[in-house]
Protein backbone atom coordinates (compact mmCIF):
# COMPACT_ATOMS: atom_id res chain seq x y z
CA UNK A 1 0.00 0.00 0.00
CA UNK A 2 1.10 3.55 -0.65
CA UNK A 3 0.06 4.93 2.75
CA UNK A 4 0.56 8.48 1.48
CA UNK A 5 -0.81 10.05 4.65
CA UNK A 6 1.82 8.26 6.73
CA UNK A 7 4.54 9.31 4.31
CA UNK A 8 3.44 12.94 4.68
CA UNK A 9 3.61 12.69 8.47
CA UNK A 10 6.93 10.82 8.36
CA UNK A 11 8.48 13.51 6.20
CA UNK A 12 7.17 16.35 8.38
CA UNK A 13 7.97 14.83 11.78
CA UNK A 14 11.06 12.72 11.17
CA UNK A 15 12.89 13.46 7.90
CA UNK A 16 12.55 17.15 7.06
CA UNK A 17 14.69 19.77 8.74
CA UNK A 18 12.32 22.04 10.67
CA UNK A 19 11.92 25.66 9.62
CA UNK A 20 13.32 27.06 12.87
CA UNK A 21 16.67 25.39 12.24
CA UNK A 22 16.68 26.56 8.63
CA UNK A 23 16.04 30.12 9.79
CA UNK A 24 18.88 29.85 12.32
CA UNK A 25 21.19 28.50 9.62
CA UNK A 26 20.39 31.39 7.30
CA UNK A 27 21.01 33.93 10.05
CA UNK A 28 24.40 32.37 10.86
CA UNK A 29 25.39 32.33 7.18
CA UNK A 30 24.40 35.97 6.73
CA UNK A 31 26.59 36.91 9.70
CA UNK A 32 29.53 34.93 8.27
CA UNK A 33 29.22 36.58 4.87
CA UNK A 34 29.06 40.05 6.42
CA UNK A 35 32.22 39.20 8.33
CA UNK A 36 34.05 38.02 5.16
CA UNK A 37 33.15 41.27 3.43
CA UNK A 38 35.15 43.05 6.12
CA UNK A 39 38.23 40.84 5.90
CA UNK A 40 41.48 42.32 4.66
CA UNK A 41 42.17 41.36 1.01
CA UNK A 42 39.09 39.11 0.79
CA UNK A 43 36.87 42.18 0.75
CA UNK A 44 38.70 43.25 -2.43
CA UNK A 45 38.49 39.95 -4.32
CA UNK A 46 35.06 38.70 -3.19
CA UNK A 47 32.56 38.61 -6.09
CA UNK A 48 29.52 36.90 -4.61
CA UNK A 49 28.44 34.00 -2.45
CA UNK A 50 25.83 31.30 -2.89
CA UNK A 51 24.57 28.27 -0.94
CA UNK A 52 25.64 24.93 -2.38
CA UNK A 53 25.20 21.23 -1.81
CA UNK A 54 22.24 19.92 0.17
CA UNK A 55 21.23 23.42 1.26
CA UNK A 56 21.00 24.70 -2.31
CA UNK A 57 19.32 21.49 -3.49
CA UNK A 58 16.87 21.62 -0.55
CA UNK A 59 17.75 18.05 0.41
CA UNK A 60 19.07 18.70 3.94
CA UNK A 61 17.45 16.30 6.39
CA UNK A 62 17.02 16.33 10.13
CA UNK A 63 20.12 14.79 11.78
CA UNK A 64 19.76 11.73 13.96
CA UNK A 65 19.48 12.41 17.68
CA UNK A 66 21.30 15.50 18.87
CA UNK A 67 23.96 15.48 16.17
CA UNK A 68 24.35 18.39 13.78
CA UNK A 69 24.10 18.81 10.04
CA UNK A 70 26.33 20.41 7.41
CA UNK A 71 25.74 23.31 5.04
CA UNK A 72 27.97 24.60 2.25
CA UNK A 73 28.55 28.17 1.10
CA UNK A 74 30.75 28.98 -1.89
CA UNK A 75 32.61 32.29 -1.89
CA UNK A 76 33.39 33.21 -5.51
CA UNK A 77 36.51 35.34 -5.70
CA UNK A 78 38.68 37.00 -8.33
CA UNK A 79 42.17 35.55 -8.87
CA UNK A 80 44.84 36.90 -6.54
CA UNK A 81 48.11 37.24 -8.43
CA UNK A 82 50.32 36.54 -5.42
CA UNK A 83 48.47 33.58 -3.85
CA UNK A 84 49.02 29.89 -4.40
CA UNK A 85 45.87 27.69 -4.36
CA UNK A 86 46.47 26.72 -0.74
CA UNK A 87 46.82 30.34 0.37
CA UNK A 88 43.22 31.21 -0.53
CA UNK A 89 42.09 28.81 2.18
CA UNK A 90 44.88 29.58 4.62
CA UNK A 91 44.27 33.35 4.45
CA UNK A 92 40.53 32.84 4.97
CA UNK A 93 41.24 30.63 7.97
CA UNK A 94 43.68 33.15 9.46
CA UNK A 95 41.11 35.94 9.16
CA UNK A 96 38.41 33.89 10.93
CA UNK A 97 40.92 32.77 13.57
CA UNK A 98 41.71 36.40 14.30
CA UNK A 99 38.05 37.33 14.68
CA UNK A 100 36.67 37.20 18.22
CA UNK A 101 33.36 35.65 17.22
CA UNK A 102 34.88 32.72 15.31
CA UNK A 103 38.24 32.09 16.97
CA UNK A 104 36.99 28.97 18.77
CA UNK A 105 34.62 27.86 16.02
CA UNK A 106 36.81 27.76 12.92
CA UNK A 107 38.82 24.80 11.62
CA UNK A 108 40.92 24.21 8.53
CA UNK A 109 40.07 21.54 5.95
CA UNK A 110 41.34 20.51 2.53
CA UNK A 111 38.99 22.58 0.38
CA UNK A 112 37.32 24.92 2.86
CA UNK A 113 37.22 26.38 6.32
CA UNK A 114 34.52 25.13 8.66
CA UNK A 115 32.58 27.10 11.25
CA UNK A 116 31.18 24.74 13.89
CA UNK A 117 28.22 25.74 16.07
CA UNK A 118 28.40 23.18 18.88
CA UNK A 119 25.92 20.38 18.07
CA UNK A 120 23.66 22.61 15.95
CA UNK A 121 25.36 22.49 12.56
CA UNK A 122 28.57 23.33 10.75
CA UNK A 123 29.05 25.67 7.80
CA UNK A 124 31.74 24.98 5.22
CA UNK A 125 32.95 28.15 3.49
CA UNK A 126 34.51 27.11 0.17
CA UNK A 127 36.64 29.64 -1.77
CA UNK A 128 36.16 29.31 -5.53
CA UNK A 129 38.26 31.30 -8.00
CA UNK A 130 36.30 32.61 -10.99
CA UNK A 131 38.47 33.17 -14.06
CA UNK A 132 36.95 35.28 -16.82
CA UNK A 133 38.46 34.40 -20.19
CA UNK A 134 37.89 35.68 -23.70
CA UNK A 135 35.79 32.66 -24.70
CA UNK A 136 34.52 31.30 -21.40
CA UNK A 137 34.39 31.77 -17.65
CA UNK A 138 35.68 28.91 -15.49
CA UNK A 139 35.52 28.28 -11.74
CA UNK A 140 38.12 26.51 -9.60
CA UNK A 141 37.91 24.99 -6.12
CA UNK A 142 41.24 25.01 -4.23
CA UNK A 143 42.89 21.89 -2.81
CA UNK A 144 45.05 23.00 0.12
CA UNK A 145 46.69 19.60 0.73
CA UNK A 146 47.96 19.30 -2.84
CA UNK A 147 48.19 23.05 -3.49
CA UNK A 148 46.25 22.64 -6.73
CA UNK A 149 43.13 23.92 -8.43
CA UNK A 150 40.17 21.68 -9.30
CA UNK A 151 37.69 22.85 -11.89
CA UNK A 152 34.10 22.94 -10.61
CA UNK A 153 30.67 24.25 -11.50
CA UNK A 154 28.63 24.39 -8.28
CA UNK A 155 25.91 26.73 -9.58
CA UNK A 156 25.58 24.62 -12.71
CA UNK A 157 24.89 21.52 -10.61
CA UNK A 158 22.24 23.37 -8.58
CA UNK A 159 20.54 24.61 -11.75
CA UNK A 160 20.60 21.10 -13.24
CA UNK A 161 19.04 19.50 -10.15
CA UNK A 162 16.35 22.19 -10.03
CA UNK A 163 15.45 21.35 -13.65
CA UNK A 164 15.36 17.61 -12.91
CA UNK A 165 13.08 18.25 -9.97
CA UNK A 166 10.79 20.26 -12.25
CA UNK A 167 10.42 17.29 -14.61
CA UNK A 168 8.98 15.22 -11.78
CA UNK A 169 6.82 17.95 -10.26
CA UNK A 170 5.56 18.59 -6.73
CA UNK A 171 9.17 18.47 -5.43
CA UNK A 172 8.96 14.67 -5.40
CA UNK A 173 12.55 14.31 -6.61
CA UNK A 174 13.78 16.43 -3.70
CA UNK A 175 11.70 14.35 -1.28
CA UNK A 176 12.97 11.05 -2.71
CA UNK A 177 16.56 12.22 -2.23
CA UNK A 178 15.74 13.12 1.37
CA UNK A 179 14.25 9.66 1.96
CA UNK A 180 17.30 7.91 0.50
CA UNK A 181 19.65 10.06 2.58
CA UNK A 182 17.59 9.16 5.65
CA UNK A 183 17.81 5.48 4.66
CA UNK A 184 21.59 5.83 4.33
CA UNK A 185 21.91 7.46 7.74
CA UNK A 186 19.70 5.07 9.74
CA UNK A 187 20.88 1.84 8.12
CA UNK A 188 24.58 2.73 7.99
CA UNK A 189 24.98 -0.09 5.45
CA UNK A 190 26.39 1.98 2.58
CA UNK A 191 28.33 5.18 2.13
CA UNK A 192 27.70 7.80 -0.53
CA UNK A 193 28.42 11.51 -0.32
CA UNK A 194 25.27 13.61 -0.62
CA UNK A 195 26.37 15.18 -3.90
CA UNK A 196 27.03 11.73 -5.38
CA UNK A 197 23.72 10.27 -4.19
CA UNK A 198 21.83 13.36 -5.40
CA UNK A 199 23.41 13.14 -8.84
CA UNK A 200 22.78 9.40 -9.20
CA UNK A 201 19.14 9.88 -8.28
CA UNK A 202 18.68 13.01 -10.39
CA UNK A 203 20.07 11.28 -13.46
CA UNK A 204 17.26 8.72 -13.31
CA UNK A 205 14.83 11.46 -14.38
CA UNK A 206 14.54 12.89 -17.91
CA UNK A 207 12.55 15.52 -19.76
CA UNK A 208 10.19 12.74 -20.83
CA UNK A 209 8.98 12.51 -17.26
CA UNK A 210 7.25 15.86 -17.51
CA UNK A 211 3.49 15.73 -17.30
CA UNK A 212 2.81 14.91 -20.92
CA UNK A 213 0.05 12.42 -20.29
CA UNK A 214 2.44 9.47 -20.67
CA UNK A 215 1.72 7.73 -17.38
CA UNK A 216 1.39 7.99 -13.61
CA UNK A 217 5.00 7.53 -12.52
CA UNK A 218 5.03 10.48 -10.11
CA UNK A 219 1.50 10.82 -8.78
CA UNK A 220 2.57 10.80 -5.11
CA UNK A 221 5.65 10.38 -2.93
CA UNK A 222 5.63 6.57 -2.36
CA UNK A 223 5.03 5.98 -6.07
CA UNK A 224 7.85 8.38 -6.96
CA UNK A 225 10.16 6.59 -4.51
CA UNK A 226 9.25 3.22 -5.99
CA UNK A 227 9.84 4.36 -9.58
CA UNK A 228 13.13 6.13 -8.93
CA UNK A 229 14.72 3.39 -6.81
CA UNK A 230 13.70 0.80 -9.42
CA UNK A 231 15.40 2.89 -12.10
CA UNK A 232 18.46 3.35 -9.90
CA UNK A 233 18.61 -0.37 -9.16
CA UNK A 234 18.32 -1.19 -12.88
CA UNK A 235 21.16 1.20 -13.71
CA UNK A 236 23.39 -0.24 -10.97
CA UNK A 237 22.70 -3.85 -11.92
CA UNK A 238 23.62 -3.04 -15.52
CA UNK A 239 26.95 -1.63 -14.29
CA UNK A 240 28.83 -4.13 -12.06
CA UNK A 241 31.98 -2.03 -12.42
CA UNK A 242 31.98 1.38 -10.79
CA UNK A 243 30.95 4.01 -13.36
CA UNK A 244 32.30 7.54 -13.41
CA UNK A 245 29.73 9.93 -11.93
CA UNK A 246 30.45 13.56 -12.71
CA UNK A 247 28.82 16.96 -12.46
CA UNK A 248 26.21 16.86 -15.27
CA UNK A 249 27.27 20.41 -16.17
CA UNK A 250 31.03 19.75 -16.01
CA UNK A 251 32.33 16.29 -16.91
CA UNK A 252 35.78 17.11 -15.48
CA UNK A 253 34.35 17.40 -11.95
CA UNK A 254 34.24 13.86 -10.56
CA UNK A 255 31.91 12.92 -7.71
CA UNK A 256 33.30 9.39 -7.33
CA UNK A 257 36.72 10.43 -6.05
CA UNK A 258 35.79 9.24 -2.54
CA UNK A 259 34.49 5.87 -3.80
CA UNK A 260 36.21 2.67 -4.88
CA UNK A 261 34.98 -0.60 -6.36
CA UNK A 262 34.27 -2.18 -2.96
CA UNK A 263 32.19 0.78 -1.77
CA UNK A 264 30.36 0.87 -5.09
CA UNK A 265 29.64 -2.88 -5.04
CA UNK A 266 28.28 -2.59 -1.50
CA UNK A 267 26.09 0.38 -2.53
CA UNK A 268 24.87 -1.60 -5.55
CA UNK A 269 23.91 -4.57 -3.36
CA UNK A 270 22.18 -2.40 -0.76
CA UNK A 271 20.09 -0.48 -3.30
CA UNK A 272 19.07 -3.80 -4.89
CA UNK A 273 17.90 -5.10 -1.52
CA UNK A 274 16.08 -1.90 -0.56
CA UNK A 275 14.40 -1.71 -3.97
CA UNK A 276 12.98 -5.18 -3.34
CA UNK A 277 11.79 -4.18 0.13
CA UNK A 278 10.12 -1.03 -1.19
CA UNK A 279 8.39 -3.01 -3.94
CA UNK A 280 7.19 -5.54 -1.38
CA UNK A 281 5.82 -2.82 0.95
CA UNK A 282 4.21 -0.91 -1.93
CA UNK A 283 2.38 -3.93 -3.33
CA UNK A 284 1.28 -5.33 0.05
CA UNK A 285 -2.52 -5.06 0.20
CA UNK A 286 -2.95 -5.60 3.94
CA UNK A 287 -2.60 -2.26 5.76
CA UNK A 288 -0.86 -3.58 8.90
CA UNK A 289 1.49 -5.82 6.93
CA UNK A 290 2.31 -2.92 4.63
CA UNK A 291 3.20 -0.71 7.61
CA UNK A 292 5.45 -3.45 8.97
CA UNK A 293 7.18 -3.74 5.62
CA UNK A 294 7.63 0.02 5.27
CA UNK A 295 9.12 -0.04 8.78
CA UNK A 296 11.58 -2.66 7.58
CA UNK A 297 12.74 0.02 5.11
CA UNK A 298 12.59 3.17 7.25
CA UNK A 299 12.54 1.97 10.83
CA UNK A 300 10.00 2.15 13.62
CA UNK A 301 9.37 5.89 13.23
CA UNK A 302 7.36 5.23 10.08
CA UNK A 303 3.64 5.40 10.91
CA UNK A 304 4.64 5.49 14.58
CA UNK A 305 1.15 6.64 15.58
CA UNK A 306 -0.14 3.20 14.57
CA UNK A 307 0.03 0.54 17.29
CA UNK A 308 0.86 -2.80 15.71
CA UNK A 309 1.62 -4.75 18.87
CA UNK A 310 -0.96 -7.35 17.97
CA UNK A 311 0.42 -7.75 14.49
CA UNK A 312 4.01 -7.77 15.75
CA UNK A 313 3.28 -10.55 18.24
CA UNK A 314 1.44 -12.63 15.68
CA UNK A 315 3.01 -14.80 13.00
CA UNK A 316 4.89 -12.37 10.79
CA UNK A 317 5.57 -13.46 7.21
CA UNK A 318 8.07 -11.46 5.18
CA UNK A 319 8.74 -12.80 1.70
CA UNK A 320 7.44 -16.20 2.76
CA UNK A 321 9.68 -16.57 5.81
CA UNK A 322 8.27 -17.28 9.28
CA UNK A 323 9.94 -14.80 11.63
CA UNK A 324 7.77 -15.36 14.68
CA UNK A 325 10.84 -16.55 16.64
CA UNK A 326 12.60 -13.18 16.24
CA UNK A 327 12.59 -11.11 19.43
CA UNK A 328 11.61 -7.45 18.91
CA UNK A 329 13.85 -4.85 20.63
CA UNK A 330 12.75 -4.38 24.25
CA UNK A 331 13.84 -0.74 24.42
CA UNK A 332 12.51 2.50 23.02
CA UNK A 333 14.48 3.47 19.93
CA UNK A 334 15.78 7.05 20.18
CA UNK A 335 18.51 7.43 17.49
CA UNK A 336 21.42 9.59 18.66
CA UNK A 337 24.31 8.40 16.53
CA UNK A 338 25.54 5.87 14.00
CA UNK A 339 26.39 2.21 14.41
CA UNK A 340 27.35 -0.37 11.82
CA UNK A 341 28.79 -3.87 11.47
CA UNK A 342 32.07 -5.02 9.91
CA UNK A 343 32.54 -8.75 9.16
CA UNK A 344 35.68 -10.73 8.35
CA UNK A 345 36.13 -14.37 7.28
CA UNK A 346 38.31 -16.94 9.05
CA UNK A 347 39.02 -20.66 8.64
CA UNK A 348 38.62 -21.17 12.37
CA UNK A 349 37.65 -19.13 15.41
CA UNK A 350 40.31 -16.48 16.05
CA UNK A 351 42.18 -17.95 13.09
CA UNK A 352 43.96 -16.27 10.19
CA UNK A 353 42.17 -13.53 8.29
CA UNK A 354 40.70 -14.80 4.99
CA UNK A 355 38.92 -11.70 3.72
CA UNK A 356 35.99 -9.39 4.38
CA UNK A 357 32.31 -10.16 3.96
CA UNK A 358 29.64 -7.61 3.11
CA UNK A 359 25.97 -7.82 3.94
CA UNK A 360 24.09 -10.06 1.48
CA UNK A 361 27.41 -11.19 0.04
CA UNK A 362 28.13 -14.44 -1.79
CA UNK A 363 26.87 -17.68 -0.23
CA UNK A 364 29.37 -19.16 2.25
CA UNK A 365 30.13 -22.81 2.81
CA UNK A 366 29.11 -24.43 6.12
CA UNK A 367 31.89 -24.33 8.69
CA UNK A 368 33.05 -20.81 7.85
CA UNK A 369 33.87 -18.58 10.82
CA UNK A 370 32.85 -14.93 10.79
CA UNK A 371 34.08 -12.24 13.16
CA UNK A 372 31.57 -9.41 13.58
CA UNK A 373 32.68 -6.11 15.10
CA UNK A 374 30.86 -2.85 15.53
CA UNK A 375 31.81 0.65 14.43
CA UNK A 376 29.88 3.43 16.09
CA UNK A 377 29.93 7.15 16.87
CA UNK A 378 29.04 6.97 20.57
CA UNK A 379 31.38 8.28 23.24
CA UNK A 380 29.20 7.88 26.31
CA UNK A 381 28.97 4.62 28.24
CA UNK A 382 26.78 2.25 26.27
CA UNK A 383 26.32 -1.50 26.00
CA UNK A 384 26.44 -3.23 22.61
CA UNK A 385 23.77 -5.93 22.32
CA UNK A 386 23.75 -8.50 19.49
CA UNK A 387 20.92 -10.39 17.85
CA UNK A 388 21.68 -13.51 15.77
CA UNK A 389 18.78 -14.69 13.62
CA UNK A 390 18.63 -18.09 11.89
CA UNK A 391 16.06 -18.65 9.18
CA UNK A 392 15.30 -21.37 6.66
CA UNK A 393 14.12 -24.96 6.65
CA UNK A 394 17.49 -26.47 7.70
CA UNK A 395 17.68 -24.58 11.00
CA UNK A 396 13.96 -25.09 11.58
CA UNK A 397 14.16 -28.88 11.11
CA UNK A 398 17.15 -29.02 13.46
CA UNK A 399 15.14 -26.99 16.01
CA UNK A 400 17.95 -24.46 16.41
CA UNK A 401 16.22 -21.28 15.29
CA UNK A 402 17.76 -18.28 17.02
CA UNK A 403 16.35 -14.78 17.33
CA UNK A 404 16.92 -13.53 20.86
CA UNK A 405 18.94 -10.44 21.75
CA UNK A 406 21.41 -12.01 24.15
CA UNK A 407 25.09 -11.46 23.41
CA UNK A 408 26.97 -8.40 24.65
CA UNK A 409 30.28 -6.86 23.63
CA UNK A 410 32.00 -4.97 20.84
CA UNK A 411 32.54 -8.12 18.78
CA UNK A 412 31.30 -11.69 18.42
CA UNK A 413 32.24 -14.87 16.55
CA UNK A 414 29.75 -17.00 14.61
CA UNK A 415 30.06 -20.17 12.54
CA UNK A 416 28.00 -20.96 9.44
CA UNK A 417 26.11 -24.24 9.67
CA UNK A 418 22.61 -24.14 8.25
CA UNK A 419 21.63 -23.35 4.69
CA UNK A 420 19.62 -20.16 4.32
CA UNK A 421 19.76 -16.39 4.59
CA UNK A 422 20.45 -15.34 8.18
CA UNK A 423 21.20 -11.98 9.74
CA UNK A 424 23.07 -10.26 12.55
CA UNK A 425 22.10 -6.93 14.11
CA UNK A 426 23.61 -4.91 16.93
CA UNK A 427 22.12 -2.26 19.21
CA UNK A 428 23.77 0.56 21.19
CA UNK A 429 21.89 0.55 24.50
CA UNK A 430 21.94 2.99 27.38
CA UNK A 431 21.13 0.41 30.05
CA UNK A 432 20.66 2.99 32.81
CA UNK A 433 17.85 4.73 30.92
CA UNK A 434 16.63 1.62 29.17
CA UNK A 435 16.75 3.13 25.68
CA UNK A 436 18.42 2.18 22.41
CA UNK A 437 20.49 5.01 20.94
CA UNK A 438 21.26 3.30 17.65
CA UNK A 439 20.76 0.10 15.71
CA UNK A 440 22.86 -1.18 12.84
CA UNK A 441 20.12 -2.64 10.68
CA UNK A 442 20.31 -6.23 9.49
CA UNK A 443 23.62 -7.62 8.23
CA UNK A 444 22.70 -10.59 6.04
CA UNK A 445 24.79 -13.77 5.79
CA UNK A 446 23.99 -16.31 3.08
CA UNK A 447 24.91 -19.96 3.56
CA UNK A 448 24.87 -22.44 0.65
Amino acid sequence: MKLTEHFDTFMADVVNLNQARIDTLKARVDAILTTIEGFEVYSDILIETSPQGSWAHRTIIKPAGNSGFDADVVAFVKPHDEWTPAEYIEHLYAQFKGHGTYVSKVSLKTRCVTIQYANEFSIDVVPCVRKVGFWETTEWILNRSENTEEQANPDGLSDWFKKQNGYVGNNYLIKVVRLLKYLRDIKVTFSAKSVLLTTLVGERVTIWDEDLGLGNDFTDLPTSLRVIIKRLDKYLQENPDMPEVSNPRLSAESFTRHWDQDKYSNFRDCIHRYAEWIEDAYLEEDRDESILKWRRVFGDDFAKSVNLDKAANALVIIQGEDLSHVEPPQWSILPAGKIGIVATLHAEKEGDFKGTYRSSGPALKPGTWLHFSTRHSFTDSISIKWQIVNTGWAARLAKVLRGNITQTGNDIWENTKYKGSHWVECFAVDTKRGICLGRSGRFYVNVA
